[in-house]
């Protein structure tokens, strides 16, 4: 989840104000840093991610405005205090300086309309989840409720029957939409990434995969066991896959995924999107799980690619057809977009064909 963080810095007490200059070469510090700056580990092991930032300094320190990705908003304001202090720690000339203010920003109107809505009513969204208030909880429900109407492949009765907690079932298809966007832009990145991790040592990007690559979003939540196959034309055809997928969870009528690939990259969606309504949305994890165990029924016509995540697979025989089925252990990931023998649509799309 994206969040704006505005962040002061300040000079030690007692320093005198910076000229124009100093201000200027302040700013060049720290835009250098911040630039540089990928996946950061905060103070509970929880990692955040900035994307941009905007800096303005004056006489008596900096403002800068940070876009983070994190899994909740304290992660999100713990994340950036933890990595402003590690910048001025590594800035000599600012090793002194302090952080203050370092928190999520909110007008006072969306303040005010989060409030309202958490009335303790049956509607109003749970305030159970730790660490996140209950006015972060109804600003994301409202976010989600305004995104599920995107969703038009499917119905409120996909996910099930209602639940005790009010447009629980709108949440899911909001959180669906919401996580194909972010998705998308992070196979983007991965594909970046792995591409400029090769040329940075000049190493062939046909043989670097994301067993060499440490700061990846996507292509680390696929089957570890597979790692060393997700080189740069494994990640631009998992890319294209799964934005064939998820465009169109935004259409009518509803076509299965017809490949492996395809079923994989919906059933990573599925498992961002039910991550977000325990952590953010303040929904009960079972809730979850019973919603998108009928969301999966309907969605998906294969389920080979939850063998892919299976961890004991060491003790099986690649050999034997009996033990492995579908014959995963003797095939290269990038056989993972052939499509289905059964799908009415068997021609791959011509990026998806292998050179040569």
């Amino acid at each position: 989840m994206e969040y704006r963080i505005t962040a002061e810095l300040s000079l030690p007490a007692g320093s005198a104000e910076l000229d124009g200059l100093q201000q200027q070469g302040a700013a060049a510090l720290l835009a250098e840093w911040l630039d540089r700056v990928a996946t950061v580990e905060g103070p509970d092991g929880v990692e955040i991610t900035p994307y941009d930032h905007e800096l303005d300094t004056h006489p008596s320190g900096a403002v800068i405005e940070l876009l983070v990705d994190a899994p909740a908003l304290s992660f999100a304001e713990n994340g950036a205090e933890a990595l402003l202090y590690e910048i001025l720690e590594r800035t000599e000339l600012l090793a002194d300086w302090k952080v203050g203010k370092c928190e999520v920003t909110v007008s006072d109107a969306e303040l005010a309309e989060a409030l309202e809505s958490h009335d303790g009513s049956e509607t109003a969204p749970a305030s159970g989840v730790v660490g996140v208030p209950p006015e972060e909880i109804a600003a994301q429900h409202r976010r989600l409720l305004g995104l599920a109407p995107q969703l038009r492949a499917f119905d409120a009765d996909s996910f099930g029957p209602s639940t005790d907690v009010d447009d629980a079932r709108l949440l899911a298809a909001g959180a669906l939409i919401d996580r194909a966007v972010a998705l998308t832009d992070e196979l983007f990145m991965d594909v970046t990434t792995l591409e400029d991790d090769a040329h940075s040592l000049d190493e062939d990007d046909t043989s670097w995969t994301a067993d060499d690559s440490d700061e990846l979003f996507v292509l680390h939540d696929l089957p570890v066991r597979y790692r060393h196959h997700y080189d740069v034309m494994f990640a631009k055809k998992f890319l294209l896959s799964s934005a064939a997928v998820y465009a169109r969870l935004t259409r009518p009528g509803w076509a299965r995924p017809t490949s492996t690939a395809e079923a994989l990259a919906l059933y990573v969606l599925v498992e961002n999107a039910k991550d977000i309504l325990v952590s953010l949305a303040g929904l009960d994890a079972g809730d979850v799980n019973t919603m998108f165990s009928a969301f999966d029924d309907a969605a998906q016509a294969h389920h080979d690619h939850e063998w892919l995540y299976l961890e004991d697979l060491d003790a099986i025989d690649p050999d034997d057809s009996a033990a492995d089925p579908l014959g995963f252990l003797a095939r290269n990931a990038h056989s993972w977009f052939d499509p289905y023998p059964d799908s009415v649509d068997t021609a791959p799309h011509p990026y998806l064909i292998d050179e040569g």
